[in-house]
């Protein structure tokens, strides 16, 4: 696919494309019928990205999937040919193109006329890759047997369907696990078994709940919303919006009301139960369902093998107990790369950017190679370093000790990695920017107001990239080439200090997954991620090693950008605070 495609075909999703971008759109989709497939596929996921993200049931799911396929995808198909088929005086103010003066005769010859085989098969493109990622999704739910990372949990007649992930380590401290491929922090997880044999471990499920496992444990992932508990000791917390968590033990099973939550197992199989918030319903294992019964806070109850409960002292320490304990610090001493941008204030030659960890050499401006698109730069060959010009609320010294500032134009800085962040193997990949623009101009949109931090591949520039950034909406955006872009619905604070953070799962096989959050200064950064990220990406498969940093700052504002971190681990790139011992 054409770099030329992918920037025009992002500026039309984001309604930045003029009249001159849209007339050579046309030329490209009336030229070449794998572009137009392309199209409808990009159009077609982004109009159902808000879709994708709402809680259903899986068989809803299918159902409305194959209703969107049968009744929509030709009047989707002939509303995308139809918008992609006027004339570009549209776009002109109500002008009439050039052509239209010379010609009257483009009244009325369209550039898609007579390509009905293209509709046809453009509409048969998009029906079968939403009736199969529908089909995928259905019954990869239901695989329920551990299976390895990356790997096939079923198939259908043949055809692959990739493991779903269900959950992610939040934190880990002096872990001991009884299998080799031990978990780390910010792993996602698969339906598996966790075998801990000592330490502490934070899990959250997809659903919401959040689980504290300690000390020797067995803990098998079920799915989103349940977990079975075969020995040892967890603390469920399931907040407002994750109620109805399931966990089962050899003896009972204990449904979650919106509360926290204690059990305890022993080897024999005997159970307890301690309610420490709000209320659960419990049975024993081979119980009807009508005979749950409900526990409030402050009661506990044990279950021994012949099912029979008897009360017992309500006996364990809360979810927030066990975080304090452990008293999460910052994981600094993980980083893979650092730029603090730490020189005296004044101008610096960017052959002088040698500060920092984790660097191959210094940063330097795009090479002539690197600049088909944009194809200008304004770019200077130094660094204007300026000390004192954001205010950070968070325990880091940004911007005191010196920050980067980027002048209004079109600027353009790369640095390439020591290591490179390999997309074709299993890996997780934290990324944090601190960053202050300073003064948002009420005619932004007519600027192109952008600022973005992107991974590239010395190999191919111009092959997949991971960006995360805004466009000029200022909305947090993440794009990974190919026309594929996902943008937040929210608005980022104007004219503050903001923190940006980004996450990449990459997986040998199957989706890989892009996070991006950002935080304002009145924003607390919690121990571990957050549940709730401003942009997730869906269907991105990507095998690329990134060992370039692009920083681009478009538009006529001036940018302050400052402590740029690479690591693995939330902690190694969030600046949490330390609270004392």
């Amino acid at each position: 696919m054409s770099h030329e495609f992918e920037e025009l075909w992002t500026q039309y999703l984001e309604g930045e494309l003029d009249e001159a971008g849209f007339a050579s759109l046309q030329n490209l989709l009336a030229s070449d019928s794998d572009l137009l497939v392309r199209a409808g596929d990009l159009y077609e996921e982004h109009r159902l990205l808000g879709f994708a993200l709402q809680p259903f049931e899986d068989e809803q799911f299918v159902q409305d999937a194959v209703s969107i396929v049968e009744n929509d995808g030709q009047q989707f198909i002939g509303n995308v040919i139809s918008e992609l088929s006027r004339e570009p005086k549209a776009f002109a103010g109500g002008t009439e193109s050039r052509a239209t003066q010379s010609d009257p005769a483009a009244n009325t010859v369209r550039p898609f006329q007579k390509r009905n085989w293209q509709q046809s098969f453009l509409a048969v493109a998009v029906a079968a890759s939403i009736l199969f990622g529908a089909l995928a999704w259905f019954l990869a739910d239901r695989a329920n047997e551990p299976a390895g990372r990356g790997s096939i949990a079923e198939s259908i007649n043949g055809v692959p369907v990739p493991v779903r992930y269900i959950a992610t380590v939040l934190l880990e401290d002096n872990c001991n696990w009884g299998s080799s491929n031990s978990p780390a922090e910010g792993q996602r997880l698969f339906s598996r078994t966790l075998d801990l044999k000592s330490g502490l471990a934070v899990i959250r499920f997809d659903g919401g709940a959040e689980l504290v496992m300690s000390g020797e444990a067995s803990l098998r992932l079920r799915s989103a919303g349940s977990a079975e508990l075969l020995f040892g000791d967890v603390v469920v917390r399931a907040e407002q919006g994750a109620e109805g968590f399931v966990l089962t033990t050899p003896t009972s099973e204990v449904i979650d009301l919106g509360t926290e939550f204690a059990v305890k197992v022993n080897r024999v199989g005997d159970t307890e139960v301690h309610v420490l918030d709000g209320e659960v319903s419990y049975r024993p294992i081979d119980a009807a369902n009508e005979l749950a019964k409900i526990l409030q806070a402050g009661e506990g109850i044990a279950i021994d093998r012949s099912g029979l409960p008897r009360a017992v002292p309500m006996d364990s320490p809360r979810f927030q107990e066990f975080i304090r304990r452990v008293n999460p610090r910052s994981r600094s001493d993980l980083l893979a790369a650092y730029e603090g941008f730490n020189y005296s204030p004044g101008i610096l030659p960017l052959e002088q950017s040698m500060v920092g960890i984790g660097w191959k050499g210094p940063w330097r401006k795009r090479m002539p190679s690197e600049q088909i698109q944009p194809d200008t730069d304004s770019s200077p060959d130094h660094f204007e370093i300026v000390h004192g010009q954001m205010n950070v609320s968070w325990p880091v010294p940004g911007g005191r000790l010196g920050a980067l500032k980027l002048s209004g134009g079109g600027v353009y800085y790369v640095r390439p990695l020591k290591k490179a962040i390999e997309l074709d193997r299993e890996g997780v990949t934290f990324l944090s920017l601190m960053l202050r623009e300073t003064k948002r101009p009420s005619n932004h949109r007519d600027h192109k107001e952008r600022l973005r931090l992107t991974l590239r591949s010395s190999g191919d520039y111009y092959g997949e990239v991971i960006s995360f950034g805004h466009g000029p909406r200022y909305r947090p955006t993440v794009q990974t080439g190919a026309g594929v872009w996902r943008s937040s619905p929210q608005t980022l604070p104007a004219e503050q200090t903001t923190l940006w953070i980004g996450k990449i799962v990459s997986h040998k096989e199957g989706d890989d997954e892009v996070y991006f959050r950002v935080y304002g200064e009145e924003d607390v950064l919690e121990y571990a991620e957050p549940s709730i990220w401003h942009v997730v990406t869906r269907e991105v498969d990507l095998k690329a090693h990134l060992d370039l940093v692009l920083l681009s700052s478009e538009g006529t504002t001036d940018r302050i950008v400052d402590e740029l971190r690479i690591g693995p681990t939330w902690r190694s790139v969030a600046p949490i605070l330390e609270k004392e011992q």
